[in-house]
């Protein structure tokens, strides 16, 4: 489908991309603590002088990374016309279920990011407690949709907010995933094989608005 939820990648990839792509592969297979960017430079078949050239670091490629989650989060919920506001929210967290589970480097990378109250940089500080530290624009919009959209399902008067909506959701998905073995195909591509936990989603989306 036209319409369908993903994130655009530039079809002809300098080596800026490659270096992205190739850190998200490794990390997805084998953590975000085991990325080295020797194994990057040799996956692309650069020096690793040259990975340098683009990036400071390692945390550098991992701040990048976390750039494409902010975009692709920032992409949720959106309201399709003539569509039901739950039937948005169930898309939207099918949609982010699909975004993680096709980039587990990115569910490995925020379960990162949240080990620790101020992230590891300054893009990821959006799980700090008490710090002077915004949410990234597009986290802060989705809030916002989804807030729309819960006040449409049960009213202005609901007992949830959109924060704890995104908590429960996200949450679970992180940790779920998480449990789930990775998987890579003859063309290199890894993932998850999410899609069992499809009806678990829309069961607990149910649940959470009913009962708010």
């Amino acid at each position: 489908m036209a319409d369908e939820f993903q994130i655009t990648k530039p079809r002809r990839r300098n080596t800026k991309e490659k270096i992205i792509d190739e850190a998200e592969a490794l990390a997805a297979l084998h953590g975000i603590e085991h990325l080295k960017l020797q194994d990057v430079a040799d996956k692309i078949g650069i020096k690793l002088p040259s990975v340098y050239a683009h990036f400071s670091g390692r945390e550098d490629i991992l701040a990048a990374m976390g750039a494409r989650i902010s975009k692709g989060m920032g992409q949720l919920y959106i309201a399709r016309p003539g569509e039901s506001a739950i039937e948005t929210l169930k898309r939207g967290a099918q949609d982010m279920l699909k975004f993680l589970g096709e980039h587990p480097a990115y569910f490995r990378l925020m379960l990162r990011d949240h080990s620790v109250p101020l992230g590891y940089d300054p893009l990821n500080h959006r799980a700090a407690v008490n710090q002077n530290v915004s949410l990234p624009s597009e986290i802060q919009d989705m809030h916002s949709r989804l807030q729309h959209l819960i006040d449409r399902c049960s009213g202005e008067n609901s007992k949830i907010q959109a924060v704890d909506f995104a908590a429960c959701i996200h949450g679970f998905l992180l940790m779920r995933l998480s449990w789930l073995p990775t998987r890579n195909d003859d063309q290199g591509r890894v993932y998850i094989e999410y899609q069992p936990l499809q009806s678990t989603i829309d069961t607990i989306i149910n649940r959470l608005i009913s009962c708010s």
